[in-house]
This record gives structure tokens, sequence and C-alpha cells, in this order.
């Protein structure tokens, strides 16, 4: 039986930096991170890996996930590439994931970063990426070696959460990964809207760092106690009708094929 994952912040900083970290720092990082809170649902949770540990957290937060649109998913023998907007950080992903759960006999998979690749419970769900700097051939090959399994793929094409804009909240440009993947790896490409949104502090920040030129994202410091805030809410998830990947032909780029999808995620 698995391990409870528990946050260890000082720890993990120490690791990190290769020695001890400041009282400060690691007081900051709790604070930001809310380490006893983490740890505490951690453990109400129990030892849950993948998929059962996803459903587990949104139980635990009392979290209600509205699924649309069931009848669109695909034969669950065929591999797929699902396509989301990312309007929160956290919670959306395991929203999205246990929502299209059913197609998903062999396993999902989902690029993240090294933040995310830190949840243990979930690591054998999580494809690598380096979101600093280019790809290294080691990390590509993971990547490629995900695609071509028969495993299915989540993707989150803005590569990014969602920001404020003055005719509303949504993702900014998508990237055309996922076009190019779906059609190396002929895999149809499934869009998914996520209904949900962070709290008017997390967009006030965002905007005002953007103002003042601030490169760093201030905003992201806030995604945990984010997450904490999406409590007893409802999450809306909709599942849009599968496109077949030969449908992105030489007729757009890779590029306009993304925002074409990103425009009719938006419309589901």
């Amino acid at each position: 039986m698995a391990q409870v994952a528990q946050i260890n912040i000082k720890g993990e900083l120490t690791k990190r930096m290769k020695k001890k970290p400041n009282w400060l720092l690691v007081k900051i990082a709790r604070w930001f991170l809310i380490e006893d809170w983490l740890n505490k649902h951690l453990q109400e949770i129990g030892p849950l890996e993948g998929l059962d540990f996803m459903e587990g957290v949104i139980r635990n937060l009392n979290i209600n996930v509205k699924v649309n649109g069931l009848e669109n998913l695909p034969d669950a023998n065929e591999r797929l590439l699902f396509v989301c907007n990312h309007p929160l950080g956290g919670m959306d992903v395991l929203s999205a994931c246990s929502a299209v759960r059913k197609a998903c006999p062999n396993g999902l998979l989902i690029p993240a970063n090294d933040l995310l690749m830190q949840l243990t419970a979930i690591k054998d769900m999580l494809i690598p990426v380096n979101k600093v700097g280019g790809q290294s051939k080691d990390l590509l090959a993971k990547v490629n070696a995900a695609y071509a399994s028969n495993k299915q793929v989540m993707f989150f094409p803005s590569g990014k959460v969602s920001r404020k804009h003055p005719d509303g909240i949504y993702d900014d440009a998508w990237k055309k990964t996922f076009v190019s993947k779906a059609i190396e790896f002929k895999r149809n490409v499934v869009p998914v809207h996520i209904e949900a949104q962070n709290s008017s502090f997390f967009y006030r920040l965002a905007n005002w760092r953007a103002k003042r030129g601030i490169k760093l994202n201030l905003e992201m410091l806030f995604l945990v106690r984010e997450t904490r805030k999406q409590t007893n809410k409802t999450i809306t998830v909709t599942i849009g009708k599968p496109i077949d990947w030969q449908q992105f032909d030489a007729s757009k780029s890779a590029n306009e094929w993304a925002q074409e999808v990103r425009k009719l995620v938006y419309e589901l």
C-alpha cells in the first residue's frame, strides 16, 4: 500500500539549495504554500494514487464537479488528446481528469512542470516538461514516449493560468504544440471547457504586476491559497465532440489551428 503523501517544505528547500535554508525563507514558503493545511488534507485523503488521489482531493474539499457532454467521449480504446482551458491552476486539472476518467482505462498522462512533479501521489501521471529554457533531448524523448503510448494525454495549451481581461476571464493565445503532436501521433483531439475562476485578489494582483512591468509572476505564489478558496464550490466541465487529427490540414498553420480549437473550447 502506498504511503500517505506529505509536504515537507523545509526538506525540499534544503534539497534544492543544497544547504539549510534561512528560517525566514522557510516561514514565508510555509505561509504561501500553507503546509499545515495541505498535510492535514493529505492525511485525510489517505494513501491514494493517480486518478483515485485526484478524486479524493475533490471529495475532501467538497467540490462539486458537474460534467456535461459525457456522451461525446469516444470509445475507451481510442487514443485521445484532451485539450482544456486553464482557469484555476490546480483544481481545474483534477476536475477535468475526473470528468474524462471513463475514457482512460489504460491511464492518463499530463505534461507538468517541476513543481507538480513533487506530488508523488500523481507522479506516474505526469510528463516532465521544462518551462524554463529549451527541452533537453531526454525530456523530449519522454514527451514523445507519452504521446506514443496507449494512455490518454491531457494538455493545457495556454501554458499558464487564465487572466482577467476587460471582456472576461480567459486563456491567452494557445501554443501550437498539441496540434503538431496530434498529427504526429495520430491522436484525435477532444476539446474540454472548464468553468471556474480564481479570486478577485488573484486577478487584481496579476493586472497590477503586468501594468508595472514586473516579470516575476507574483500571483502564481498564491495558487495553493487559491486552491483552498475552491472549497465547497462547483466546477463545471463540458466535453466537446472529438476532432479528427486529419482535420488539421495544410489549409491553416499549426498555430492557426490551435487558435481555432481554443475558440471552439470557449463556445462549449
